[in-house]
């Protein structure tokens, strides 16, 4: 299989600088990375043309051919895609819009798909609720929505095989084709792991006396559900006190919104805006080191990178029960989740923790053994076996 080339059409799309680099993210060109590792043949990847860069916090300028990927950054129409893929290659591709037509073209060409999906349509609805702008907007995006469903799914019928990050898409789409992978995303690989040590010390120090460390990171946006942290900490407050404090590391559009009404509304003595830090130097260390609980206010079922990461920490998750949380709590035996949308019901879970240190302990073991079995490299490794597999039934 060593000239079979796996194509990657992300939806990450790339901003082209003016030096001829492209702006991808690290954790893409992490992934990126470790495919060349794992299979043999070359890498293609496929993109659109972004008009300015993104606002994820791990942006990098990488060059269009490299020693790891070639990129071709490019409006993704049909004509781009049929001249672009070549003849003997895997196409590994995100649902989506825009990609609809993509299995069916490599049936045309006589090459094998796999689908990636995250979004099931109870996910994408919540977020046309979240940023609609209008109830007419609203409503178009919901419809907009469900049509794409229908065609995605016959997308995924027609191709060879399905990967899908969190259990919310596996259960929707796992019957649609017989060559059906779960996936749990993250960026943390074996080196970057907690340890027993560190949760027995953060658990030691917990019984002398120290205060409670919560800690939320990720974009700082309505989505995400940062609004609800200050909801929370009060709520807490009135429960145990001062006896916590709460870090939010993290940038995005609600930042400035969110660090006023901490100022003017409070508790501001008890929460701590540290603003972006940078993954593997500053976030990790800090949340593995200092925190005892990780607070997830999503209102959607987004199936985060955040709850694997954040268990690789030995840090328990505490959140709303979305359908990516509630499913991946109930699978992994970690953590707790709460009723979506209620910042009390939420704070009274961690005020539970809080009064029984030896919980918030075996939670924390729990989480560390989970994200122990689905680490980055484990994780690749499991997915390239999957395209693997595909390839060669398929006699490329």
């Amino acid at each position: 299989m060593t000239d079979i080339v796996l194509v990657v059409i992300s939806p990450l799309k790339g901003f082209t600088l003016p030096s001829g680099k492209i702006m991808l993210t690290e954790k893409f060109v992490d992934g990126m990375k470790l495919y060349k590792e794992l299979w043999d043949g070359p890498i293609l990847h496929l993109c659109e043309p972004a008009g300015h860069p993104s606002d994820n916090l791990d942006n990098i300028e990488v060059p269009t051919r490299n020693r790891d990927f070639d990129t071709i950054c490019a409006p993704m129409t049909n004509d781009m895609l049929r001249r672009s893929i070549p003849k003997r290659s895997l196409v590994l591709t995100s649902v989506g819009e825009k990609f609809n037509s993509v299995s069916a073209i490599c049936r045309e060409l006589g090459v094998p798909c796999v689908y990636v999906t995250e979004y099931n349509l109870r996910t994408r609805h919540q977020i046309v609720k979240e940023y609609q702008r209008s109830f007419a907007h609203g409503v178009w995006g919901t419809l907009k929505q469900t049509k794409q469903e229908s065609a995605q799914r016959r997308a995924i019928a027609i191709a060879n095989g399905v990967q899908c990050n969190g259990l919310p898409t596996y259960v929707d789409y796992k019957d649609l084709t017989p060559r059906a992978h779960l996936f749990f995303d993250s960026r943390t690989d074996s080196s970057m792991l907690s340890n027993a040590d560190s949760i027995a010390r953060k658990s030691f120090d917990l019984r002398q006396g120290r205060k409670l460390h919560l800690v939320f990171s990720g974009r700082i946006n309505l989505m995400k559900g940062v609004d609800d942290l200050i909801r929370v900490a009060r709520s807490l407050r009135g429960s145990i006190g001062d006896r916590f404090h709460m870090s939010i590391c993290g940038d995005g559009e609600y930042a400035s919104q969110l660090r006023k009404e901490i100022t003017e509304e409070g508790p501001a003595d008890l929460i701590t805006m540290k603003g972006p830090l940078d993954f593997k130097t500053e976030l990790l260390p800090f949340v593995t080191n200092e925190a005892d609980i990780f607070v997830c206010c999503h209102r959607q079922g987004d199936p985060s990178c955040t709850y694997l990461e954040t268990m690789a920490c030995g840090v328990p998750v505490v959140g709303y029960d979305n359908d990516a949380w509630r499913e991946l709590s109930l699978f992994s035996k970690t953590g707790r989740a709460t009723p979506l949308g209620n910042p009390s019901a939420l704070a009274r879970a961690i005020a539970d923790l809080y009064a029984a240190p030896d919980a918030i302990e075996l939670e924390s073991r729990r989480s560390l053994d989970f994200a122990k079995e689905h680490t980055f490299e484990k994780t690749f490794k499991r997915r390239t076996d999957h395209l693997r597999e595909i390839a060669s039934s398929y006699r490329v």
